[in-house]
């Protein structure tokens, strides 16, 4: 009975057998890219601030498609702020987008941009801190000084190619949500 295999039969089978197990192993390589971190939807901005001295903090929220709350804060005052991020698309699966905000500190900054002398932000002592220890503005202390008006439009940046500046254009990056807040200092 002859083989239904020859010699080259043989051959080119164990060859193809070769090539389909290097190209499994090249395809299932260690250098295969990491998956897209797909954006995360943000329709709910909130800034609570605590006056100096007191135990109730004001909260200011801005629902996306919705026009921000103005802000009301006393002259010659320290305030503890901190903001948080919601994805309340789905009402029955509310996601607090500020928990990942955190775990991927070294992705993401907070930006103030203040319009008017309506306050001096800075960051408070416990506040998040990236690998290189910057803050993340998560958590800030707004010290106001006379009357005036303006705003302060609060930024969530996704990849900053840089964690200062004194401009949105200056940190690089995305948006990954602006909110312009019209702030009173009487």
């Amino acid at each position: 009975m002859k083989s239904l295999f020859n010699k080259n039969s043989k051959s080119i089978f164990f060859n193809a057998t070769i090539f389909a197990v290097l190209f499994v192993t090249v395809q299932c390589s260690k250098d295969d890219p990491e998956p897209i971190n797909e954006e995360e939807t943000i329709t709910t901005v909130t800034l609570s601030l605590t006056k100096s001295g007191e135990s109730t903090a004001t909260t200011y929220t801005w629902n996306d498609g919705g026009t921000a709350p103005s802000i009301t804060l006393a002259a010659n005052s320290t305030y503890s702020a901190s903001v948080t991020f919601l994805d309340e698309s789905d009402p029955s699966d509310v996601e607090d987008i500020t928990e990942e905000v955190v775990e991927e500190v070294d992705e993401h900054q907070i930006f103030y941009q203040i319009q008017g002398a309506v306050a001096a932000i800075a960051s408070a002592s416990d506040d998040e801190k990236d690998s290189a220890n910057n803050p993340l503005m998560l958590k800030t202390v707004w010290t106001t000084s006379g009357a005036a008006s303006g705003s302060v439009q609060v930024y969530l940046i996704h990849e900053p190619t840089t964690k200062s500046g004194s401009t949105r254009e200056a940190f690089g990056g995305e948006t990954d949500v602006q909110v312009n807040f019209p702030v009173s200092v009487q």
